[in-house]
């Protein structure tokens, strides 16, 4: 029996989980023993465990506003295009509402992921006869291929392409290829900016709720006539079927092994999430660069920070995590979107300062940028620091008009839709909740697990973490 399954027998024998199912108050949380689970209020979901890190397990939980109906009469289930897809195809409760390669390797060579862009390179209506030749990316880091062209009002031009793959046919400035991980659609109430380079915030200025459930709509449509292939745009009782849905949503980390996460002073799980986070959430909340900003970013776990009264060394892991996270500073230096070296960029910080976590996650309790910033902090470029592997991904060049400047980037990011060359690599961070259930991390899958994520920011901004301070934080982000 392998691990997961073991670990997945262990805490299924205690209870039988209900999907969607109300959370239990937090003083009914169930409690850990040396000889396993026992107490009252067995109603987490169980079902979606996953690894968190290479030596621990947990469980994340997901509630709803309304009972989670996974049949086709949910429009978010059901296949409305011409490729037997449906948004659930790529949205799975038990993998973080996304997908991964653990997903991907379980799918039969039929199944309707593979089809069109669940490819690495086949065109429309190609067959794909042999998905582990033909979907590399989709197996090794769960990517799905977009293709977006330069706008015609760019002011830069595509000067050469490296394709590992060697697709058949190449790239052009007309129909470019990237390969993103799929954003998980629940805790989508939380999103300032939808998709990675905010191609779907069509509703400028996007900064009120109307605009990011109109955003939204656009995007289920679009979703539906791209990676669907549908025939017919979606009714907008559908659309708004399936944006209720998505932001209704919310999923959560629970248990870490046997701790746990809503129990003794911790405010862990879906539950919280849905009932204390979400009301006090709105565009621009806590904005960085907006008066009354502060860094202290999470307070799930207070009672466990130092000081506290932790219950396990676990427990106390996460709580000094969740204070370095907050308090630690560092000079944070040449992040285009922030404070490009470039001074043509015009952003919004002169030079170094010093920042901390919450300079680029600042939504409280959720960690996303809680206004649209795409920013460029290394990820995309053709040599990331910091251990990230962008093996597989294609290289692009692309140099400004009128002064001549390149770079060069495995994803153009935001400035294939904005037509920018200082947007060139810029995307969105994605809310940091549930990252337990959904490695490999960042939109190209480069950071195969949690401690490589701290790694990389570690050698990215030379902040100078302690080994133990690396294991608090990978505790820490494991825990949310």
């Amino acid at each position: 029996m392998s691990q997961r399954s073991w670990i997945r027998a262990a805490l299924m024998f205690a209870a039988v989980a209900t999907v969607g199912c109300e959370p239990p108050p937090e003083e009914a949380a169930p409690v850990a023993t040396s000889s396993g689970l026992h107490g009252d209020g067995f109603d987490f979901d169980f079902s979606p465990l996953r690894d968190l890190t290479a030596d621990a397990l947990g469980a994340s939980n997901t509630v709803a506003t309304q009972p989670i109906n996974q049949h086709p009469s949910n429009p978010f289930f059901h296949d409305f295009g011409t490729n037997g897809r449906t948004c659930g195809t790529c949205h799975q409760e038990a993998f973080g509402w996304t997908i991964t390669p653990e997903f991907v390797r379980s799918r039969r060579g039929d199944d309707p992921l593979f089809v069109f862009d669940g490819s690495d390179c086949l065109a429309p209506g190609v067959a794909n006869e042999h998905p582990r030749v033909s979907s590399t990316l989709l197996f090794a880091k769960a990517l799905v291929r977009v293709e977006v062209g330069i706008p015609a009002t760019a002011d830069f031009t595509l000067v050469s392409t490296v394709d590992p793959l060697g697709c058949a046919t190449p790239a052009s400035a007309a129909a470019l290829r990237m390969y993103r991980r799929p954003l998980p659609t629940a805790n989508t109430a939380f999103q300032s900016t939808v998709m990675w380079d905010g191609r779907e915030n069509v509703n400028p200025p996007n900064n009120t709720p109307a605009a990011m459930l109109a955003n939204l709509k656009h995007q289920s449509n679009d979703a539906t006539r791209i990676h669907a292939q549908g025939a017919l745009d979606l009714a907008d009782a559908d659309q708004s079927s399936i944006v209720a849905f998505e932001t209704g949503t919310f999923n959560a980390q629970a248990w870490l092994g046997f701790l746990s996460l809503a129990a003794w002073g911790g405010h862990g799980g879906a539950g919280y999430l849905m009932s204390n986070v979400l009301p006090s959430f709105s565009i621009g909340v806590n904005d960085v660069f907006s008066p009354g900003f502060t860094s202290t970013i999470f307070t799930l776990y207070t009672a466990w920070e130092p000081g506290g009264h932790p219950p396990t060394p676990l427990a106390a892991a996460i709580g000094r995590g969740e204070a370095l996270f907050n308090t630690r500073t560092f000079a944070i230096d040449d992040v285009r979107g922030i404070n490009s070296v470039d001074a043509d960029d015009h952003d919004p910080v002169a030079g170094t300062f010093m920042g901390s976590c919450g300079t680029c996650h600042d939504t409280p309790n959720i960690g996303n940028h809680s206004v649209p910033l795409p920013i460029d902090i290394g990820i995309t470029t053709a040599s990331p620091v910091g251990g990230l592997d962008v093996a597989g991904l294609p290289t692009y060049t692309f140099q400004q008009v009128g002064t001549g400047k390149t770079i060069q980037v495995t994803d153009p990011g935001r400035g294939l839709v904005s037509g920018k060359f200082k947007d060139i690599g810029k995307t969105k961070g994605p809310t940091l909740r549930a990252l337990a259930t959904r490695a490999p991390y960042f939109h190209n899958g480069a950071a195969k697990d949690l401690p490589t994520v701290v790694g990389f920011y570690d050698t990215r901004f030379h902040i100078g973490f302690t080994a133990r301070e690396k294991d608090d934080l990978v505790a820490f982000l494991s825990a949310l």
